[in-house]
């Protein structure tokens, strides 16, 4: 049967001028919900001559009335004769093009999405998140509106958050549709003409419309041309993880050695070497720190001509073999704010070493000079790096500057120290060193640098005859003189300045494969079954974890994400292959409560209720009717659907339409009866979507909806073993605990029904193993060793690999 068809009231402005008695048809239709996470809508006006219309129909002639981008408002009357806004009644001039035989002119029109999705950005730094500070999806999709030139939008954005560079290709509305089809959303302009987000629930049972066959609609027939269904739906994507670096930390490394370097007639092995760093970062400040301490024999440090103050000959000093500390190096680097680049300033270094290394030679020379304490860290010498850039950020100037101490700088030059009455211990400049790059062409750099040194250590600086005045002699001696400079040019890239170091990153980017998989029960048994399908996922929410952490979850937002995707793709599938096409006349509930994938609850011929979601949906108006239509994905079967119209009763606890109690009503303080996303006041109107609808029979209160298919649960499973091994060079010292062990083992089967199974096995030992708080081998006392110790080398795999006949059992021991 056909639809009611009837005139409607119209009025169309485009520019603001009123162009209704020019109107001949509108039609056009909405894109398909696809994996560009965006619904456009493109179409046509026909415009032809009227009687008392002044305005010229030639866009020759009347140029600057149909410009692209020119303003079209299309309102029809609803069934009470009130104009309303048509649900894609919000439009855009695309192009014109006159007839000039039956002068007519067809505007080309469309929404922003269409109308705007050209602009790329010329900038990628516009549109790319290139921070690792988490952003929402909120403030990234506005951002790449607002570069396309929608500024109005009023919806709510998914909640997933952004901590990764997003390098986005392609034009900015083709990434805000990357970003939402990721989150399962679709965006779309609404008749006025603001971008919105509507979240795709392909199971949805909810109707805004109401088809009667042989009633009210205008064709009801079988969908053609859909792709098949499958059993298997695989979503994939990459997922990126901000992994934390941890910059703090403490690392010690030891060298060993024969202490026959010291006393010819010692054996054995003693630490010779013992660094211990700690790395500091202070993000606030932009400062990096790295102390070095370097721990050596007593020996190695205090130089020999010492020795005899801390023993009598031939005895040799108690702490010769004995740890101490040597030396320490402090650098601190300096960067600038993230917001200026985050390159390299200045770094300074400074080392302290033992005074009695620097003492020596003064020692050898006049060995009662020396009085007081000789020995002990003091601060011997500064390194300054200071670097300045281009405004692009090139390396233009590295200057290094050293101080040390002058007797340090002294020291080797025959300096004739019987005339010295107190030791020269402050610092003077040993050495300064410019470095210079410059840009001569695209193609040449040119490097430059010299270097001044104190007078007696410059080339020929010993030959030099000083003062035999001690004052003077310094002088002369410490003084800053040119050693060397030098001057090149390269055009092959020899001589381009280095990059800049920046400041460290507490944070690194890597790339997780994710994978879900949705299996749909198929009713048909058999092995011929449809090849599984895949979709790829991009811009998958990001996750931060901790440096240590190894096992990424599988119950992450990007894992959420691709369920949801491979869930929705898999009911697509099959909501096509079983959908149906329909039309009718334009309701009431479409002018006040369109958006994409409305629901439509059908009631067909033999009194079964079908419901469909309205996909790629086609709109006509002309004088004579106002109709739309759709491809209906089918959502399942409905029972005892019920239409609101008719007499609606509420009372306190009940909602009753045409004498048949509404079972799920829930009744508010207000009067008001909600069922399921419908809100009934007791005046009779229903709300859907904040919007007002007369109750006549468009909305539908669903019933029990019967689903054309099951998902399966996939029950994961999984195993975990792992264990820690710490070997050490020589024996340490027996204790007795207890060593627990365990192994776990889990999984599932897969199909319409869960069956979960597991195994178990752990036990404990008890026995000898060995540890140590102090591992340096000279403060172990070996004669203490148990048999029972010797006993447990036994279980060593390489025990049998030596001849143990042949061992020197004394000089081991």
């Amino acid at each position: 049967m056909s639809a009611n068809q009837s005139a409607r009231n119209v009025r169309l402005l485009i520019g603001g001028t009123d162009f209704t008695p020019c109107l001949i048809s509108f039609q056009g239709s909405d894109s398909h919900l696809d994996q560009s996470g965006l619904i456009a809508f493109t179409g046509q006006i026909l415009l032809g001559k009227a009687l008392g219309f002044t305005q010229s129909l030639d866009d020759r002639k009347n140029p600057t009335a149909f410009c692209r981008g020119k303003s079209v408002t299309l309102d029809i009357a609803d069934t009470n004769g009130s104009l309303k806004r048509h649900p894609r009644g919000t439009l855009r001039v695309l192009a014109p093009k006159y007839d000039t035989e039956k002068q007519q002119l067809t505007l080309e029109v469309a929404d922003l999405i269409t109308l705007l999705n050209f602009k790329e950005p010329t900038d990628p730094e516009k549109a790319d998140n290139k921070s690792l500070g988490s952003q929402s999806v909120n403030s990234v999709i506005n951002k790449l509106l607002f570069e396309a030139g929608i500024g109005n939008s009023v919806s709510i954005f998914p909640d997933s958050l952004y901590n990764y560079p997003l390098n986005l290709s392609g034009s900015y509305l083709q990434s805000v549709g990357k970003l939402l089809y990721a989150s399962n959303k679709v965006g779309w302009i609404d008749n006025q003409e603001r971008f919105r987000i509507t979240n795709v629930n392909v199971g949805s049972t909810q109707s805004l419309v109401s088809l009667i066959v042989g009633k009210n609609e205008l064709w009801y027939r079988r969908l053609g041309g859909a792709e098949s269904p499958c059993e298997k739906i695989k979503a994939v994507g990459t997922q990126m993880v901000t992994r934390e670096i941890k910059l703090d930390s403490k690392v010690t490394t030891e060298q060993y050695g024969s202490p026959a370097i010291l006393d010819p007639e010692s054996t054995g092995l003693i630490v010779i070497n013992k660094v211990t760093e700690n790395q500091l970062w202070d993000e606030d400040e932009g400062e990096f720190s790295i102390i070095s301490n370097t721990e050596k024999p007593w020996g190695l440090i205090i130089p020999r001509v010492f020795w005899e103050k801390f023993a009598t000959p031939p005895s040799l000093p108690r702490e010769l073999f004995r740890l101490f500390l040597g030396e320490s190096r402090i650098e601190e680097s300096s960067f600038e704010d993230v917001s200026e680049g985050g390159k390299l300033k200045q770094k300074i270094t400074n080392f302290n070493t033992d005074k009695s290394q620097y003492l020596a030679e003064i020692q050898e020379l006049r060995p009662d000079f020396i009085v007081g304490n000789f020995v002990g860290l003091v601060n011997t010498k500064q390194v300054t790096e200071t670097y300045t850039y281009s405004p692009k950020e090139v390396l233009l100037n590295k200057v290094t500057k050293t101080k040390e101490l002058a007797v340090i700088v002294l020291n080797g030059s025959d300096e004739n120290w019987e005339d010295w009455d107190n030791i020269p211990e402050y610092f003077v400049t040993s050495e300064y060193k410019s470095e210079q790059w410059k840009e001569i062409d695209k193609y040449t750099w040119q490097y430059e640098t010299y270097r001044l040194l104190p007078t007696v250590k410059a080339e020929g600086g010993t030959a030099i005859e000083y003062s035999d005045d001690v004052n003077i002699r310094a002088k002369q001696k410490l003084g800053l003189t040119w050693d060397s400079s030098e001057k090149r040019r390269s055009n092959s890239g020899q001589e381009t300045p280095p990059a800049a170091e920046r400041r460290p990153t507490t944070k690194r980017i890597e790339e997780n494969p994710v994978t879900y998989t949705v299996l749909f029960q198929d009713p048909c048994s058999g092995n011929f079954k449809q090849r599984e399908r895949t979709y790829n996922v991009e811009f998958l929410a990001g996750i931060t974890v901790p440096h240590e952490k190894f096992f990424i979850s599988s119950e992450t937002s990007a894992n959420r994400q691709l369920e949801a995707i491979a869930k929705r793709e898999g009911n697509l599938l099959r909501g096509r292959w079983q959908g149906q096409e329909m039309a009718g006349a334009i309701p009431n509930s479409l002018l006040g409560g369109y958006q994409p994938l409305f629901g439509v609850n059908v009631l067909e011929a033999d009194g079964t209720a079908q419901n469909y979601l309205a996909d790629g949906c086609s709109w006509v108006v002309t004088a004579q009717k106002a109709l739309w239509s759709c491809d209906g994905i089918w959502v399942g079967q409905s029972q005892s659907a019920i239409p609101v119209t008719g007499n609606i009763a509420i009372t306190s606890t009940t909602l009753s339409i045409n004498g048949v109690t509404v079972p799920g009503a829930v009744i508010t303080p207000e009067g008001n009866a909600v069922v399921g996303n419908v809100t009934i006041t007791p005046d009779g109107n229903t709300i859907i979507n904040g919007v007002i609808l007369p109750a006549d029979g468009s909305v539908v209160i669903p019933g029990v909806v019967t689903l054309p298919y099951s998902e399966i649960e996939v029950m994961p499973g999984g195993m975990a073993l792992g264990g820690e091994c710490i070997s050490y060079p020589y024996l340490l010292i027996t204790t007795t605990a207890v060593l627990q062990g365990g192994l776990g083992i889990g999984g599932g089967c897969i199909g319409g029904f869960s069956l979960p199974g597991g195994m178990g096995l752990g036990g404990d030992c008890i026995g000898d193993f060995f540890s140590s708080q102090d591992l340096n081998w000279e403060d172990f006392s070996w004669d203490d060793v148990g048999e029972s110790a010797w006993n447990a080398l036994q279980s060593s795999p390489t025990w049998e690999s030596v001849t143990w006949v042949d061992a020197d059992w004394d000089r081991l021991l």
